[in-house]
């Protein structure tokens, strides 16, 4: 054969195989589908207010409640059909209607499907993640609560504790979660030309690690944490593995500020953004709104305008279904298969318009829930409120810390306490301005029903005891500092006296007697470091009349929120912990009212002014609250305290500080 027709040949077959490349190509090019475009919907902390409706004051609010919330799902979903919708947790624990499906306990949730997960399955969520405040009512009503759900719950950071028949598991492992780390779904959508085509939607959830401090007494033994991002890292690129298309993260965690990360933080969607393989973030948990709050200003990588965390959309619907968070993405598909091209997040907020069908559906556990609220108690002396609680004693821990030391007296005669030992209470105004200008307690004087008592102490805590020395006593009350801003002496100025510390961690305690000077630092930070080891806020700690040494020792009657380590109190873990008991600190205060209502006619609050602020040289200061008729008698009360404006909805207060 001659060299001419062998490179003839060859050339003619190269022709062939560069024809038919071409023609593959052009073939692939023509085949590829159009854009996707998906929306994402969500729903987080929705606190069991599945109506517009206030029930402390018990009237309608067009403010909040998942009825309303109902009608933006149903515009947004009419506006792009290829949505998906999905709740953060704190679902089933925060209104009345969450406390009174409690009370039925597990065995009405046999039989009868849950009516916050009721709601849920009749707007069609497609999967949902647990937060923290799912476990407050222990783990056998949690099972119960979440059988009665039409959609998958996800929660990649929980695992049942190995028992004997799983003994040789490690936790390594990252074997038997509590409910399945992640969901693949499989959707049909239609693309941008019209054309069906097949999403694989993955979907992980996250919850903080501090439920084991939080509920020790529901989940010691039981359960064990990862951290978030620890797990995120571990299961996100399985998820790709089999096959997610995108990858939908819900922590039910907000952003922080810290410049490192410390494994375990409570405040991780920061961090599990930078995990590779991430497409959109739905997060909660702080009760702020993303994009937009002032709070996450200035944070690395974050973008409060657009709502970016490290270049992915987020979103953070606020709180009791205020808002409802969108994030819609494009789609596009190439050889390493569907990609998002574009992203955008955005929140809306609710309206009037609300979804009837839901509050039919709603009808008959929310009539239940009032008439549990209307029950009669007893009565008071004086009002109850929280409008100045972190200024000088006020109503609402009084009567907290009255019924909280009556049950430890109680248990110290039943010989359940040393009796040789003083009871002292602890407790913190909850309800304290920062939801909104009416988010404070306010029971007038006169009849006091349950209802009352939920305006009053708004989360099922565990009532215990705790037995401290007069240094931990100290230290605790140091943490309570941190409410108070650092005041400057050299000027004339009101300066701020408050800061942004939660009021849930002003612990206000009875039994002794102690002044907080304002113009020194904090002693502790947030996270309870000891930062000024020479910096003493608090003064002159006193137990009937003598000055408290370390050596003194204490029983507390304390929520188990804070006897099992929340707020990172120094020496309060739970080591220290000496009763546990199974009673909820309503509960105890409903049993005070009934006694003293039996003995009294009503219950009489003693307002023992125990604490006080002090500064060496006089300096004014101010403070927000609410600006109301009530408000303004309760301001009267302290020396100096006065009104000064309305600032929006709330007013501003200024007050003389002094020795």
């Amino acid at each position: 054969m001659s060299k001419n027709l062998i490179s003839n040949g060859l050339r003619v077959s190269i022709a062939a195989l560069l024809m038919v490349f071409v023609i593959g190509c052009a073939s692939n090019t023509a085949s590829a589908p159009a854009p996707v475009h998906v929306r994402l919907l969500e729903t987080s902390d929705l606190h069991a207010y599945m109506l517009g409706f206030d029930y402390t004051r018990q009237q309608p609010t067009a403010s909040y409640g998942l009825a309303h919330t109902a009608a933006l799902i149903h515009q947004a979903r009419a506006e792009q059909p290829n949505t998906l919708l999905f709740d953060n947790g704190d679902l089933i624990q925060g209104s009345a209607l969450g406390d009174w499906v409690a009370e039925q306990g597990a065995e009405y949730l046999a039989t009868q499907v849950h009516p916050v997960i009721a709601a849920l399955n009749y707007l069609n969520y497609d999967a949902a993640n647990l937060g923290n405040h799912e476990f407050n009512f222990g783990l056998e009503f949690l099972d119960k609560t979440l059988a009665g759900a039409s959609f998958p719950y996800v929660s990649a950071s929980v695992f049942m504790a190995a028992t004997e028949a799983m003994s040789g598991m490690r936790t390594e492992d990252w074997k038997n979660p509590l409910v399945p780390p992640y969901v693949i779904l499989k959707r049909n959508f239609v693309d941008q030309a019209g054309n069906k085509q097949t999403i694989h939607i993955g979907v992980i959830g996250f919850v903080p690690p501090q439920i084991m401090s939080w509920d020790a007494m529901h989940l010691n033994g039981r359960v064990y944490v990862r951290d978030m991002v620890a797990a995120a890292q571990h299961f996100v690129p399985k998820m790709r593995a089999e096959g997610a298309d995108i990858v939908v993260a819900i922590p039910h965690s907000g952003l922080n500020d810290h410049a490192r990360y410390a494994e375990f933080s409570e405040q991780a969607t920061r961090q599990i953004g930078a995990v590779p393989g991430i497409d959109a973030i739905l997060f909660g948990h702080q009760h702020r709104l993303f994009p937009g709050d002032p709070s996450y200003d200035n944070l690395p990588l974050v973008d409060n305008q657009q709502g970016l965390v490290h270049g992915i959309p987020a979103v953070s619907p606020g709180y009791w279904g205020s808002h409802l968070g969108v994030i819609d993405l494009t789609l596009e598909k190439n050889e390493l298969g569907w990609q998002v091209t574009n992203g955008k997040a955005e929140l809306r907020a609710v309206t009037e318009a609300f979804d009837e069908g839901l509050a039919l559906l709603i009808k008959e556990s929310h009539e239940a829930t009032l008439h549990m609220l209307n029950e009669p108690l007893t009565k008071t002396n004086q009002p109850v409120n929280s409008f100045f609680a972190r200024v000088f004693p006020d109503s609402s821990t009084a009567l907290i810390n009255a019924a909280q030391t009556w049950f430890g007296k109680n248990l110290q005669a039943e010989g359940q306490l040393p009796a040789n030992l003083p009871i002292l209470s602890a407790a913190a105004p909850f309800r304290n301005g920062f939801q909104s200008a009416d988010d404070y307690t306010n029971i007038p004087a006169g009849e006091i029903t349950l209802g009352h008592l939920a305006d009053l102490y708004v989360y099922p805590n565990i009532l215990q005891a705790v037995k401290v020395s007069g240094g931990q006593l100290r230290e605790w009350l140091e943490m309570s500092a941190l409410a108070f801003n650092t005041l400057d002496t050299s000027t004339s100025h009101a300066q701020n006296l408050l800061s942004n510390y939660p009021s849930f961690n002003f612990d206000v305690i009875s039994g002794v007697h102690y002044v907080f000077d304002v113009t020194q630092p904090p002693r502790y930070n947030q996270k309870g470091e000891l930062i000024n080891p020479n910096s003493h806020r608090v003064k002159e700690l006193s137990y009937q009349g003598k000055l408290v040494t370390n050596q003194n020792q204490f029983i507390v009657m304390v929520n188990n929120y804070r006897a099992g380590g929340g707020g990172h109190f120094p020496g309060l873990n739970g080591e220290t912990i000496v009763y546990e008991g199974a009673v909820e600190v309503r509960e105890a205060i409903a049993a005070y009212g009934r006694e003293q209502a039996q003995a009294e006619g009503r219950i009489n609050i003693n307002r023992v002014w125990n604490w006080r602020l002090y500064s060496p040289t006089p300096i004014k200061a101010f403070v927000r609250s609410a600006d109301n008729e009530q408000a303004h008698a309760e301001a009267m009360l302290y020396k100096g305290l006065h009104f000064v404006e309305s600032e929006g909805a709330y007013g501003r207060y200024e007050l003389p500080i002094g020795k």
